[in-house]
C-alpha cells in the first residue's frame, strides 16, 4: 500500500498586501465609508461588541457612515497577516477618538477573514471586541 502524500500548504505572510489592510482606515479617515464598504465580499459579515451582525457591503457602508458622521476616527495596528492559498487573516487592536485629536472613545482587538477570489483580497468576516488589547 502506498502513503498518499499532501503537501504542506504554502504560509504566506504578509498574506494581505499591507497597503490593501491599511486602506481600511485611511478610506474611514477621510470619510469615504462606499471605499471601506468595497473592501468586504457581497456576502460579508461585520460583528462589532454590543451588536448584531451587519451583513452585505450595503449595511456595513451605512453603519461605516454613521461612525464617519459623528465625528470618529480610527487607528488600526495589525499584528498578524497570514494566509495560505485563497483564504488569510489578519488580527490585531484598534483605537477609536473622538476626532483625530480628541479622546479615546474605545479600544479592543480584531480579526478579519479574508477571501482572495479572481486575485482580489476581500473581507469575508470582520470581527471587533471592545475592551481588549491594550
Amino acid at each position: 500500500m502506498v502513503a498518499a502524500c499532501t503537501p504542506a500548504p504554502t504560509v504566506y505572510s504578509p498574506a494581505v498586501p499591507p497597503e490593501l489592510k491599511h486602506s481600511w482606515e485611511v478610506a474611514f479617515n477621510r470619510g469615504d465609508a462606499a471605499a471601506v464598504a468595497a473592501l468586504y465580499t457581497a456576502d460579508a459579515q461585520l460583528m462589532m461588541s454590543g451588536s448584531e451582525p451587519i451583513k452585505g457591503p450595503r449595511d456595513i457602508q451605512q453603519t461605516v457612515q454613521g461612525m464617519i458622521d459623528s465625528g470618529l476616527k480610527v487607528q488600526i495596528g495589525a499584528t498578524s497577516n497570514v494566509g495560505s492559498g485563497e483564504i488569510a487573516y489578519v488580527s490585531g487592536t484598534y483605537e477609536v477618538r473622538q476626532g483625530a485629536e480628541g479622546p479615546e472613545t474605545e479600544h479592543g482587538g480584531f480579526v478579519e477573514v479574508w477571501r482572495r477570489q479572481n486575485d482580489e483580497w476581500r473581507i469575508v468576516l470582520d470581527v471587533n471586541a471592545a475592551g481588549v488589547g491594550k
